[in-house]
């Protein structure tokens, strides 16, 4: 059975935060695999979402997705209208990206993580 909740569509015990992908299955996650998401980030190392030309790749087919995404959170949960700066390091005391490929690739990466966490606020009742 696959059921979706805010644009995530689960099948089973799994969860893709990327439904509209045609690599959706390397995009969909267990609940312990959300769990080290939302805890330790994806700089852990996420399968498929390693190196930046993946990264790169996933932001290229999303976009409008996770464009919209965080533009709204950075919005709602920070009062941050200038989303692209706050990812992108500008004037927070981070390093600064220093190409687009950098800023793809941590949006790629804040997205995944704000989903884990938007998802498992759902889902789990001890999360």
């Amino acid at each position: 059975m696959t059921l979706t909740i805010d644009n995530v569509v689960k099948d089973g015990d799994m969860y893709c935060v990327f439904p509209n992908s045609e690599d959706r299955h390397v995009a969909t996650f267990s609940i312990d695999d959300l769990k080290d998401i939302a805890t330790h980030g994806m700089s852990q190392g996420v399968s498929g979402f390693i190196y930046t030309r993946d990264n790169v790749a996933w932001f290229n087919e999303n976009e409008d997705e996770i464009e919209e995404y965080l533009s709204d959170w950075y919005s709602d949960n920070m009062g941050e209208d200038n989303y692209i700066g706050a990812i992108a390091g500008a004037g927070n005391h981070s390093y600064p990206v220093a190409s687009i490929d950098e800023l793809k690739n941590r949006m790629v990466w804040s997205y995944v993580e704000l989903k884990a966490h938007d998802i498992l606020c759902q889902v789990d009742p001890n999360y």
